[in-house]
């Protein structure tokens, strides 16, 4: 796809090793999506592939969707995806079908909203509001049950506390109905999900757990679950995917190098030989980050510059067929373009960072690349150097 006329082309941007994570074709999918529950351990500065493949299902999942699955309790709360993105004909979103949820994108919600779930919980017992257990009681909060006035219902003892430690309010809504027993176990609905106690697994981390309500949909809804091939450049999914960058002051640089232009309010420093992004303001170090730049046969420039553009998502491309490097990807978040076609850029496509993999451009994990691209006004200044 080629870059619209009135923005700036950016070039120059990725060599091809095969390690390289597929761009998908759903590019939205580039922002990442931060989630708005506390659920999961894993922290929302990690570093991971923006696109993995889950052979037990045979299905992808990929960017703003991996990135809330991954931060918001990934198998244990959501199971595995069990179709590829879809468009939804009745509201034109693009979704995703997962065992226990359907994941829906929201372009124009606030960045935190972007990814939201479908009310599946509601949406499957819609026509059972009249039966017993969906009728709202008269109670009131006590040591053992939680009262919730916004559906008239309560949530006790073990529900209660996998509620609070798995996702709670974002993740699974209010209770919709009290608990009953239902197909001889014992289980509780709420807005988005179902929540099952299974009194053979007392005292495994298994005793309650989270109803197959996406699959239930997935059948009703006659969509596509039929696996699909796995791209070589597609990773399978492993946590160990994901690790945390080192923090701030990586190398324990704190003074600046000579030469550097300290005498700039903010100014970005770009370390070749440390393969290192380091944000100053005058001589005080606040930020830092691996980074990926250019390789051998195509590399990033020297010298000082400065940005001259920014734009939230750019069409960028790179590279020669000859040199079989050629490549487009489209809408790469927060691009900064500092000289003659050449940015820094969030690397979405990138797994890991710290050694050379693009085309002269400087690619960061999709964390650093955003709060950069916030804290960078035009004209700062941009010093590289071996």
């Amino acid at each position: 796809m080629e870059p619209s006329a009135d923005r700036p082309t950016v070039r120059r941007l990725i060599a091809r090793p095969w390690r390289l994570a597929a761009v998908g074709l759903l590019v939205m999918m580039l922002a990442m999506a931060l989630a708005p529950g506390t659920a999961g351990a894993a922290s929302p500065y990690d570093v991971g592939p923006s696109r993995v493949y889950f052979p037990q299902t045979g299905h992808y999942l990929a960017y703003g969707f991996l990135d809330y699955w991954h931060h918001n309790g990934d198998v244990a709360v959501f199971g595995y995806p069990i179709t590829e993105e879809l468009r939804d004909p009745a509201t034109g979103l693009t979704i995703q079908y997962f065992e226990r949820a359907v994941f829906e994108w929201h372009p124009t919600a606030a960045r935190n909203w972007q990814v939201q779930l479908r009310r599946l919980g509601a949406d499957l017992t819609a026509g059972r509001v009249s039966l017993a257990p969906f009728q709202p009681v008269s109670a009131q909060t006590d040591a053992n049950c939680t009262f919730y006035p916004q559906t008239g219902h309560r949530l006790c003892f073990g529900f209660r506390y996998f509620w609070h430690t798995s996702g709670d309010l974002a993740v699974f809504g209010y209770p919709i109905s009290e608990e009953f027993v239902e197909n001889g176990l014992t289980v509780q609905y709420f807005e988005r999900a179902r929540l099952e106690y299974h009194p053979e697994l007392k005292g495994t981390p298994y005793e309650v757990e989270i109803g197959l309500l996406g699959t239930q949909a997935a059948v009703r809804d006659a969509v596509n679950r039929a696996p699909v091939a796995q791209s070589n450049a597609t990773p399978t999914y492993e946590p160990g995917l994901w690790y945390l960058p080192e923090p701030v002051g990586a190398r324990e640089v704190r003074t600046p190098p000579p030469g550097a232009p300290t005498d700039q309010a903010k100014w970005i420093e770009i370390d070749l030989a440390d393969q290192y992004v380091r944000v100053w303001e005058y001589d005080q170090l606040v930020y830092g980050s691996w980074a990926s730049t250019g390789v051998a046969a195509h590399p990033t420039p020297t010298g000082r510059f400065e940005i001259v553009a920014k734009l939230p998502t750019d069409d960028l491309t790179g590279g020669t067929a000859s040199t079989n490097t050629a490549q487009s990807l489209p809408a790469v978040p927060n691009v900064m373009n500092f000289w003659d076609g050449y940015a820094i850029v969030g690397g979405s496509w990138l797994s890991s960072f710290g050694s050379p993999a693009t085309n002269g451009s400087v690619a960061l994990p999709l964390e650093a690349a955003h709060w950069i691209y916030d804290w960078t006004p035009y004209g700062t200044a941009v010093w590289i150097h071996q």
